[in-house]
């Protein structure tokens, strides 16, 4: 300050730096209480409770509204967690949760102001352990690579290397079980006492897998030894099955093998084809063979007018049609070409090859086993109209398409000038003039077409009514199968009997099977090298149905719903609008493509038919003598009858 400066404000800055020193002071004064206040608070924190059968997460609740403690701990492990009695006074948070947590196998850590709740930690035990030493090797003492070495009960496991030797550390214990486990060998289980001795373990082949019999008809070879492609199904495939016919049974059993139904007529073969349909012969469908007799003759000739008329009896007696799939023991398949070097160019569409069912040593065993299963019809599909609505609906395009072009074309003197009017059901019929009075068609005698007033009352009248011609051409299907076998014997001689029925009533009315099965088979075994077997097979099938070109399933569904059955007299009424809607459009007459009488589904179903009735009988002997050791002479003679279908 300058000496000039008046003496009075030179107090007055002095007094107010005085003040300001004393306002600093004070303020950190107050800053020092209070943080020497909150120390004080949490280290001198007190806690009071008192109460019975309280949860630990309440207790915890009740410290940290009235401190500022936070507690961490998982909610699954405790809270379940009950104190049974609590009584503290001014007690520390360290001395409540010790009287807490005692007994309850939890323990807790404190990190600044942090409560961590922890199952406590059991002290680790340390496992004393031992190392196991052993060779694997097979029957003829060659070392194993890769065998599985587990213990049992347990994934501790290892695999020998290539010396076919392992080690393995394990936990010390009285005993241990060891499973040694290895592709086309049998698992062995060994029991280990004395861990300080090497383990020796021979592993045994297991038959079953490596010597699997593959059956060519001729003879019997192995997987091993078969140089083509191969596949083979056990009699669980085929026994007891409701399927009626061995090859719609084969259908998505095996890699390769199509199998197609060919149409729903019960009974009817299916289309089997392996690997394609690429042949010698001109013929892809498969050669069976039964207990090594070939089955399939050649294939018939069928002519254009047995295909149009459905007639395919002939393509329904071939194959395997007449065995009772409950009879097979199993099915070899061969897939590939090998399988002509054995039956020439017959086998160009593969081979299947079928064993049946023989008799076992034993006390008499009696089998009866029934099948029995039920198919629903087809059902109406809701979208399809009624009567009343098909006819408006047809109506309507009479009007918008047809009924100008109509009046135009009845104008006109000179045919060229006339112009196409589509029709379209049995409105488009009567407004055209091409269904007149009687119910009579244009092209028919006497034809005389109906007034308007008469139309109208003729549509009426039919929208009356709609017929369900699912329900009309369909019913629930229903099959049943029975089989009775008899089999038994002793080390010289085995037998088995068997009878087979089987019933099969189709989805379409007019479509019946039924097939009836002996089978009977001794086996002889007068000495060591001699071995005598004698069969015999007999089977009567039959197959009703109806022989015409149109589906009933696609009749059923573009059918239209006004059409009926009967006239009011009873007899078959034709069907006015299924055929001639196409001769009317098209300017054909109709009469060439239906009967006089007309058309008529039902009548057609059932004063048409396509029967199949036949029976066959097979009679086999054959014959096995071991010359010597590995070398056998095998024999087979068989005779078949097999009837014409009627």
């Amino acid at each position: 300050m300058k000496k000039n400066d008046n003496p009075n404000s030179l107090r007055r800055f002095k007094l107010w730096r005085k003040l300001l020193i004393v306002k600093l002071l004070c303020v950190c004064l107050f800053l020092q209480n209070t943080a020497l206040s909150a120390s004080v608070y949490s280290q001198e924190l007190k806690l009071t409770l008192k109460g019975n059968d309280i949860s630990l997460t309440n207790i915890f609740s009740q410290i940290r509204e009235s401190s500022d403690y936070t507690f961490v701990y998982n909610l699954d492990d405790i809270q379940n967690v009950r104190v049974k009695s609590l009584d503290v006074k001014d007690a520390s948070i360290r001395e409540v949760l010790d009287k807490c947590l005692k007994g309850t196998g939890f323990s807790y850590e404190i990190e600044d102001h942090v409560v961590i709740i922890r199952p406590d930690r059991p002290a680790k035990q340390e496992v004393k352990k031992v190392t196991l030493n052993g060779l694997v090797m097979d029957q003829d003492s060659v070392p194993i690579a890769g065998v599985t070495v587990l213990l049992k009960g347990t994934y501790v496991g290892v695999t020998t290397d290539i010396t076919g030797k392992f080690q393995m550390a394990i936990p010390e214990q009285k005993e241990v079980f060891l499973l040694f486990s290895f592709v086309g060998m049998e698992t062995q289980e060994v029991k280990v006492i004395d861990f300080k001795k090497q383990i020796r373990v021979v592993m045994k082949e297991k038959v079953g897998q490596l010597e699997e019999v593959v059956i060519t008809g001729y003879g019997q070879t192995t997987t091993r030894s078969s140089t083509g492609s191969t596949a083979s199904l056990g009699q669980e495939v085929f026994a007891n099955k409701a399927t009626p016919t061995v090859d719609m049974l084969l259908q998505g059993q095996v890699a390769g093998v199509s199998v197609m139904a060919i149409s729903g007529r019960p009974g009817e073969a299916a289309k089997v084809r392996i690997r394609g349909t690429n042949t010698i012969s001109g013929d892809a469908e498969p050669l069976w063979v039964v207990d090594g007799v070939p089955l399939q003759q050649n294939v018939p000739n069928i002519s254009t007018g047995q295909i149009k008329s459905g007639n395919l009896n002939e393509i329904f007696v071939t194959g395997i049609a007449g065995i009772n799939p409950n009879d097979i023991e199993n099915v070899t398949i061969l897939k590939d070409a090998s399988a002509a070097a054995i039956y020439g160019s017959r086998a160009a569409g593969g081979v299947i090859v079928i064993t049946t069912k023989k008799g076992k040593a034993g006390k008499m065993r009696v089998n009866y086993s029934t099948t029995l299963s039920i198919g629903l019809k087809p059902q109406r599909d809701p979208g399809l109209m009624n009567s009343s609505e098909k006819m408006a609906w047809e109506q309507e395009l009479w009007d918008e398409f047809s009924s100008e072009s109509f009046v135009y074309n009845q104008a006109q003197t000179d045919p060229r000038k006339k112009i196409h009017s589509p029709v379209v059901g049995i409105v488009g019929m009567l407004r055209s003039e091409k269904l007149g009075k009687d119910d009579k068609l244009w092209h028919e005698d006497d034809f005389v077409p109906m007034s308007k007033e008469e139309q109208d009352a003729y549509i009426a009248n039919l929208a009356k009514h709609s017929t369900d011609w699912f329900d009309v051409l369909f019913r629930n299907s229903f099959s049943m199968n029975h089989h009775l076998s008899f089999s038994g014997g002793s080390n010289q001689y085995t037998y088995y009997v068997s009878l087979g029925v089987t019933d099969d009533r189709g989805l379409v009315k007019e479509t019946d099977y039924q097939r009836y099965n002996l089978n009977a088979k001794v086996d002889l075994n007068p000495s060591d090298r001699l071995n005598l077997g004698f069969g015999i097979d007999l089977s009567k099938q039959k197959s009703d149905s109806y022989s015409m070109t149109v589906s009933p399933f696609e009749y059923a569904y573009f059918a239209n719903p006004y059409e009926t059955l009967y006239n009011p007299d009873g007899s078959y009424r034709s069907d006015r609008t299924y055929f001639n809607l196409a001769g009317i459009n098209d300017g054909n007459l109709s009469d060439g493509v239906q009967p006089p009488s007309g058309f008529n589904i039902m009548r057609e179903m059932k004063e048409t038919s396509s029967s199949a009735d036949n029976t066959s009988a097979s009679v086999r002997m054959n014959l096995g003598y071991d010359i010597i050791e590995k070398l056998r002479i095998s024999g087979l003679v068989s005779y078949t009858y097999l009837t014409s279908p009627k």
